[in-house]
């Protein structure tokens, strides 16, 4: 499959993009609204672009992805309707062929309890899936919806909730044991207004079921990981989502490690010319890039017709252009056991996977191979932990691929805010950009997609992936 990264790669905008701010973004045509409350609430024809986020475990090993679409309004809606929002939402699921995902991580999905009902929920590839339950907002809930989720239980789905969104008008006391019992996971969200204070939040946590694991969704700063797992009863969470793994964290040192030294060394050999006797003098001071190099180039994601042995083999067939792509990955994994490396790994090929497919969408080779530069490198700053534009200074990039990592600004800027806004499930951003591009909503769906599911198969097929098996 990376044989199609190598070929028609292609072009971009010439049009310079800051990012919107919120309240200057219209609701997309797909997003759910309400011209006034009494107003019944009228779903879409398609619920256009649905977000999937990682989430990790205790390492930082990317072990899970979280489906979600935001919905406006949610909170006046009806309990048939959150169903028939739930419906349309697993429909779009199934036909995006997202369940592909599932190979190497598992899924997070975010439903109704009302939907416990939905004959969709049985064709879900049930030992890779959990589904989150959202409250109701028009009626408690009963007894009556236990005998549905033991069954789903039976056939292998797992659950999680968020008990702090299960307010009395949505579930009885005495039923809250019966059904919390039953989860495998318990939600805590570090954006909710009652996390402020995160001490006393972790001591309430509930005592009476230990079966269920804790997940940390949204957790934006170093400082609430380092609760989560440091904190007394921290041992409780087992996976967390967030953006903390993007953060640039100051070394003490203030310089990247001897192995990330080596392969900016070699990258910037690369741009500027060298001989290949001087790259292999380079490999020679240390094997075991060479070998992990040689592991990722050889893998059967890459096609070639036979194994290379040498760096000069590896010109020969592949080129410099192409080298210098397998190096930035070796960037990532030049630290043993590093989860966040790994994680940061994975969120930038899929950003350089999908953006080469919005250039290639347009036939131009050039543009398209820079736009895969741009996603690669939009993270280094979190990876080397030196702030832009400092950590480009090593690598002489194109000038339009500085100018679009560094300041958001110039020809390849809209793509990589188009991927940003994927990542992070903004479904109004996602709209206004990929329409500014003349992309419809479906296809960003289909190459966001196909991007996470190329990743994970060169993360895998490479051997740099995580034990999914633990979730």
């Amino acid at each position: 499959m990376l044989k199609n990264l190598l070929g028609s790669l292609t072009g971009g905008s010439s049009k310079e993009v800051e990012p919107p701010p919120a309240e200057a973004v219209s609701a997309p045509d797909t997003e759910m609204t309400l011209a006034a409350r009494e107003q019944p609430v009228t779903l879409p024809p398609t619920l256009g672009f649905v977000s999937h986020q990682p989430i990790m475990d205790r390492q930082q090993h990317v072990v899970a992805y979280e489906f979600a679409v935001r919905k406006a309004q949610q909170a006046a809606m009806t309990g048939k309707k959150q169903c028939e929002f739930d419906r349309l939402m697993l429909s779009t699921l199934q036909n995006m062929d997202v369940f592909r995902l599932l190979a190497y991580r598992r899924a997070f999905v975010n439903i109704s309890i009302a939907s416990l009902d939905e004959p969709l929920l049985d064709e879900l590839p049930a030992k890779s899936v959990i589904l989150v339950l959202d409250p109701i907002s028009d009626e408690p809930l009963t007894e009556a919806l236990l005998p549905r989720l033991d069954a789903l239980k039976q056939k292998g789905l797992r659950f999680a909730v968020e008990p702090a969104r299960y307010d009395s008008q949505a579930l009885a006391e005495r039923l809250q044991p019966e059904l919390f019992g039953r989860m495998d996971f318990m939600v805590l969200d570090f954006a909710a207004p009652s996390t402020r204070v995160l001490g006393p939040i972790l001591d309430q946590l509930p005592k009476r079921y230990p079966q269920a694991r804790w997940l940390a969704r949204n957790v934006g700063t170093a400082e609430e990981l380092d609760v989560c797992l440091h904190a007394p009863g921290s041992h409780r969470f087992a996976l967390f989502h967030g953006s903390f793994v993007t953060l640039v964290r100051g070394l003490e040192t203030g310089k990247s490690d001897a192995s990330q030294v080596r392969v900016l060394e070699l990258m910037r050999l690369l741009r500027a010319n060298a001989d290949t006797r001087e790259i292999e003098a380079q490999f020679k001071l240390d094997s075991v890039l060479l070998f992990k190099l040689l592991r990722f180039i050889n893998s059967p994601v890459n096609g070639l017709s036979r194994k290379v042995q040498s760096i000069e083999e590896t010109l020969m067939l592949l080129g410099r252009d192409t080298l210098f792509k397998w190096l930035s990955m070796l960037l990532f994994t030049a630290r043993k056991d590093d989860g966040r490396s790994v994680a940061l790994l994975e969120k930038s090929l899929i950003r350089a996977r999908f953006m080469e497919r919005l250039g290639a969408y347009r036939g131009n080779k050039l543009e398209a191979e820079h736009l895969f530069l741009t996603g690669m490198f939009s993270l280094l700053d979190a990876l080397l932990n030196i702030p832009f534009p400092d950590t480009l200074n090593a690598i002489e990039l194109p000038a339009p691929v500085r100018e679009a990592i560094v300041n958001h600004k110039g020809l390849f800027a809209p793509q990589l805010l188009l991927a940003m806004a994927c990542e992070q499930g903004d479904t109004a951003r996602v709209h206004t950009i990929a329409k500014m591009l003349e992309f419809d909503d479906e296809l960003i769906n289909r190459y966001h997609t196909d991007a996470v599911l190329w990743t994970q198969e060169v993360l895998h097929q490479s051997e740099v992936h995580s034990n999914v098996e633990a979730v």
